[in-house]
């Protein structure tokens, strides 16, 4: 995130998706390393607390469009992605309807 004059910018899905998360709680609970951290390492592990509890709704409170943008900065494989997102649902926790329809065309493609 980056500040021009008077306004902030969104550089990245990374940073527009850890601004949403935050909002709720409090400017920085989320940071972009924390997102790009989940989606690269396929899991919440290693991600300190606030922060990890917060991640718990990217699924459902980011579109799949923001997700895959950010991944594709990060460099994560849509792989590992998924697997954080399997993660997640085990903890147990809400499905994501959008993202499990984006990932079932995905996977009929690759």
């Amino acid at each position: 995130m980056s500040k021009t004059e008077n306004h902030v910018t969104m550089d990245s899905a990374g940073t527009m998706i850890a601004f949403h998360l935050s909002v709720p709680y409090g400017p920085g609970i989320v940071s972009e390393q924390d997102v790009y951290h989940a989606l690269k390492h396929g899991s919440l592990a290693g991600i300190p607390s606030p922060a990890k509890d917060v991640l718990i709704s990217l699924f459902n409170e980011n579109s799949p469009t923001s997700i895959l943008k950010a991944t594709y900065e990060c460099g994560a494989s849509v792989e590992n992605v998924q697997k954080l997102y399997e993660e997640i649902v085990g903890m147990p926790w809400h499905r994501s309807p959008e993202w499990e329809k984006i990932t079932l065309s995905l996977s009929a493609v690759l």
